[in-house]
Formats: structure tokens, C-alpha cells, sequence
């Protein structure tokens, strides 16, 4: 991924099944739940003509389109609690706490697995930037003190100088920091 200093979204997908292993699932777990829901419903009907009960098939569909609901809802979980665990991690992160841990289950999910995983990248970059950006100033603002009090006991010229070598060096290492987390923007 370029680098230039601006935000960049790239995807490589594109279209209608851009992630095709959970659309696939999702999709041929609806056949599954159509095909169970028709012959069901086909069976509760000849039940009902042979009892001949006409409220037979009323109650029929009613239990069909509770087990739609009931397949449905479990399915769903797969995916519905683990977005709502990443969502409060984000929220977490939005914040500057980087201290997530984020877990799913093993049948959540794969697809979000590897969200997870992006973003426990991002709050370990993230924490180890943040640490680096001040413990680097914790350095330079002692340096400059050190530095103060040289200079107000008459150090040479030639040992300030050295001290702020020093000093660039942890500058450049902060102004590298502060440029890695603008890009990020």
C-alpha cells in the first residue's frame, strides 16, 4: 500500500459477493432453511387434509415461521455478538484505550476472526507508538535539563554540543513517531 502522506481505501473488492465465503454460507443457509420450510409446510398439509382439521394449518405455519425465527436467530449469532464485541473494542480505541483484548468464539465468524486480528494490530501499533512518543520526550525533557544545567555550571562548548547530538537524534526518533500516527489519519 502507497504511502504518500494521504488516507488511502484500497479494496480489492468489488461487486456483489465481495466476501464470498460468508455470502456463500449465508446463502445456501437460506436454501436449507427454504427447503426444511417447504417440506414441512407440505407435510403439516397433508396432515391437515388427512385430519381434516382446517386450523391445523394455521397452527402449522405458525410453528414454520417459528422455527424460521429460531434458525435464523442462530445463525445470526455467528456474527451479530462478535460485531458487537469489536464495536466496543473500536469504541474503546476511539478513546486511546489500546488495552483491548479481543476474543471470539471458534464458531464465530472467520471472516470477522481476521477483522479481530486487524484490529489487535492496530492497538498494538498504536500502544507501542504511544509508548515510544513518551518515553522519547520523557528522554529530551531530561536532556534538556541536563543540558540547562550544564550550560549554568560553564560546561565547554564541545560537551553541549555533544549533549545536543544526542538530543537530535531522540528529536528525529519522535518526529518519526508523530509522522507514522499522521499518516494513519
Amino acid at each position: 500500500m502507497p504511502t504518500t502522506g494521504k488516507r488511502h481505501l484500497l479494496s480489492r473488492d468489488k461487486g456483489y459477493l465481495s466476501s464470498a465465503g460468508p455470502q456463500y454460507r449465508f446463502i445456501l443457509f437460506l436454501f436449507v432453511v427454504l427447503g426444511v420450510y417447504t417440506v414441512l409446510l407440505k407435510v403439516f398439509q397433508k396432515l391437515a387434509e388427512i385430519l381434516q382439521l382446517p386450523i391445523f394449518l394455521t397452527i402449522a405455519l405458525i410453528i414454520l415461521l417459528l422455527f424460521v425465527g429460531v434458525a435464523g436467530t442462530m445463525y445470526s449469532h455467528t456474527f451479530v455478538g462478535p460485531l458487537r464485541r469489536i464495536r466496543g473494542a473500536l469504541e474503546h480505541l476511539a478513546v486511546g484505550d489500546t488495552n483491548i483484548s479481543l476474543r471470539l468464539r471458534d464458531s464465530d465468524e472467520p471472516m470477522l476472526k481476521d477483522l479481530v486480528k486487524t484490529i489487535s494490530r492496530l492497538c498494538d501499533t498504536s500502544r507501542s507508538t504511544r509508548d515510544l512518543i513518551g518515553e522519547t520526550a520523557r528522554d529530551l525533557f531530561a536532556d534538556i535539563e541536563a543540558l540547562r544545567q550544564k550550560a549554568q555550571q560553564g560546561a565547554d562548548i564541545g560537551e553541549i554540543k555533544k549533549h545536543i547530538e544526542g538530543m537530535r537524534t531522540k528529536q528525529d526518533l519522535l518526529n518519526n513517531a508523530i509522522k507514522s500516527i499522521e499518516i494513519n489519519k
